[in-house]
């Protein structure tokens, strides 16, 4: 299990954010590296392997 600040699993030790209604979806979406690829996965998946910091970026 990853520890708090453990960043071995994100490109380059970059931290990662997520807006909190993303939190509520199944999956998500997101460039993978290119203009043409896209990595889909499970959220909880990409939870567990990013360790995102959850934040609130959209107005609703």
């Amino acid at each position: 299990m990853k520890k708090e600040g453990d960043t071995s699993g994100n490109l380059c030790g970059m931290e990662v954010f997520v807006d909190e209604t993303l939190t509520e979806d199944k999956e998500i979406a997101f460039n993978a590296g290119t203009h043409t690829d896209l990595i889909r996965m499970a959220y909880n998946d990409f939870e567990r392997l990013v360790s995102p910091k959850v934040v609130k970026v959209a107005r609703h």
